[in-house]
């Protein structure tokens, strides 16, 4: 028979595997999966949005079918992060009463670990970010950060959307109307910000649009304070196509165990998660360097 702990352990694992996602922001770049029974140090295959070719078709019969190309990103689950907190005996009572209702106690055992889940999502955000390469669509003032200003901030965007619409000319375009997601720091939103198409944009319009501040040259804006800064003052905002620019392994397990300390009543709860991050479409990336210094003037 289960015990009220390990209720309790599950459904801060549930309540994990239902928030985290929404957690995250410039995640939203990336096919992250969640795997089961990994360890720190494990290679596992994330496996892409796949591709199909067209043909001239002259009316006969139709070729041999090719085989649906996808890919496969081996990422190494290389970083973890641990947690270690106690509930008082009240507390405890108070998600066993909810025990005959799953649903409500995941949600109840959410208020418990809110913190934590994002902070997961921030440091998995974090890696994401850092995968920044020259190999993808790449902007720079001849090595140099690009200064901005509420125009160049819009051009950079208007850029990269050529950038992205050439295609390899093949036929493939690295477009995808509706899919196309930028996300900057915050930053860059205050240039965005004095441009009449966005002046006065609220972030965070509903969860699921976590960062949310508007639209421009077709691109979704998202706003992370995650985004890689290995240089004072200096940054990299991302572009690329939702959930297939970047690829994720996190584990779904916590891992988490219970057990109380001696000469104490109440139950502490352990645990740790693990995850690792990569970059197999940077034909989908972008990135511009530059310097956005904060200035008013009335």
């Amino acid at each position: 028979m289960t015990t009220t702990k390990q209720m309790i352990v599950d459904a801060f694992s549930k309540a994990f595997r239902k928030y985290f996602y929404n957690e995250m922001v410039i995640g939203k770049l990336a096919h992250s999966e969640l795997k089961q029974s990994i360890n720190k140090g494990d290679e596992v295959d994330i496996t892409m949005p796949g591709m199909v070719s067209l043909f001239d078709y002259d009316g006969g019969d139709l070729p041999t079918a090719e085989t649906a190309t996808i890919s496969t990103c081996k990422v190494k689950i290389d970083r973890g992060k641990a947690f270690h907190f106690e509930l008082s005996e009240m507390e405890e009572k108070m998600l066993e009463r909810t025990k005959g209702n799953p649903e409500k106690m995941v949600d109840l055992a959410k208020d418990y670990t809110a913190d934590a889940i994002k902070q997961f999502a921030a440091a998995v955000d974090v890696a994401y970010a850092n995968l920044y390469t020259r190999a993808g669509h790449y902007l720079d003032d001849n090595g140099s950060a690009i200064t901005l200003t509420p125009q160049i901030a819009k051009d950079i965007f208007a850029y990269m959307q050529a950038k992205f619409q050439r295609g390899d000319g093949k036929g493939h375009t690295n477009w995808l109307d509706g899919s196309m997601v930028c996300i900057v720091p915050p930053e860059y939103q205050f240039y965005l910000g004095k441009l009449d198409e966005l002046k006065h944009t609220e972030t965070g319009k509903n969860e699921i649009r976590k960062g949310y501040i508007g639209h421009l040259c077709g691109w979704e804006i998202l706003v992370s304070n995650n985004i890689a800064q290995p240089e004072d003052g200096v940054f990299y905002p991302l572009f690329g196509v939702k959930n297939k620019t970047l690829a994720g392994g996190i584990s779904s397990n916590l891992n988490t165990t219970f057990y109380t300390p001696e000469k104490n009543f109440n139950t502490c709860y352990k645990g740790y998660g693990l995850y690792g991050v990569g970059a197999p479409r940077a034909d989908m990336l972008g990135t511009v360097k530059i310097s956005a210094p904060l200035s008013f003037s009335a």
